[in-house]
């Protein structure tokens, strides 16, 4: 019989999605202390230039002052040094392209900073799309066209979790590479615009994209509290929609966040759902990222192959950051 911890902290481990606040010590404690190899870091999202460039210093300067703790990824080798020297691999990345403040040759400027990972759209319309809380999804904007193309060239993985559904199918179908929805779950499975229509998580794993299962309480169970039970009956939704080479882990934890940016994130939600994430109880049993191994434990123990959880704790991220990066 497998022992789940060992298993755990052997293998590979990618936190697809964390939003907690990177400019200090105590997420990346967390993060090693549930044994997370790699995450993908949000960084920014709703600011301009000027605020991001700030972050991403503060970042750095977290990053130097721990180096026993984390180091930068900038490839798919660093999340394996990462694994050997035991310290957490931070993927830049963000949660809107509105850094980029309509310039087309910031992502560039970006990459070369190391950003690896970058939504095409909060919850709000920018000027690549429109978000899953736009009063109308008018789809892909030619200038979503140019960033889309340009991402793709320069290796940046594009992420659609918080996009609108017309501009989801059109910017995977504008894609000349595999795209991610990070952090989501099935529509079907529990109904929020947050989640994914069976449309679009099946046209992402169709071009070899990967859905990381999101653990936000109301967007896995529609009583509260939800549960780690909850959260792996998602993880076992999405696989018998779109197979296990297509899902993967993002959490989205928010630990330690500053109100300030909690309530920007939330600021074009329609007032109940403000409410709702307002008042959700933490998910019982996965309350922290810290107990990503109770994950793995709960996989194993739901009957799934060692190979296959493998695949879904950190394979499938691993696989995909190798063809696009």
């Amino acid at each position: 019989m497998t022992d789940a911890r060992t298993f755990h902290h052997d293998n590979i481990v990618v936190d697809g999605l964390n939003a907690s606040w990177f400019l200090e010590p105590p997420t990346l404690r967390r993060l090693h202390q549930g044994g997370v190899t790699a995450v993908n870091a949000t960084l920014a999202a709703w600011q301009g230039w000027a605020e991001t460039l700030n972050l991403i210093g503060g970042v750095y300067k977290n990053l130097e002052h721990h180096r026993e703790l984390a180091v930068q990824v900038l490839s798919v080798a660093n999340i394996h040094q990462a694994k050997i020297s035991n310290r957490v691999g931070v993927i830049f990345g963000f949660q809107d392209t509105s850094p980029i403040e309509g310039k087309l040759h910031q992502l560039e400027d970006y990459h070369r900073l190391g950003v690896r990972v970058m939504q095409l759209t909060y919850n709000s319309a920018n000027p690549s799309g429109y978000g899953c809380q736009a009063p109308e999804d008018k789809g892909l904007t030619g200038f979503g066209r140019e960033v889309i193309a340009e991402m793709n060239r320069l290796g940046i993985l594009l992420d659609l979790s918080h996009c609108g559904p017309r501009t989801t199918l059109e910017a995977i179908d504008a894609s000349t590479k595999p795209v991610a929805l990070t952090h989501a779950n099935a529509a079907a499975f529990v109904a929020s615009p947050r989640n994914k229509s069976d449309e679009a998580l099946k046209a992402c794993a169709a071009r070899g994209g990967v859905i990381g299962a999101v653990a936000v309480p109301v967007l896995i169970a529609s009583t509260m509290p939800a549960t780690l039970a909850d959260y792996l009956s998602a993880i076992d939704d999405l696989v018998e929609r779109v197979g296990l080479d297509h899902v993967a882990l993002g959490p989205d934890f928010m630990e330690d966040m500053p109100k300030a940016v909690l309530e920007a994130s939330v600021r074009d939600l329609p007032p109940a759902a403000v409410a709702a994430y307002a008042a959700m109880p933490l998910t019982v049993g996965f309350e922290s990222v810290t107990a990503m191994p109770k994950v793995t434990e709960g996989l194993l123990g739901r009957g799934y192959k060692p190979e296959d959880v493998r695949k879904i704790i950190g394979g499938n991220w691993l696989r995909l950051y190798e063809q696009v990066w």
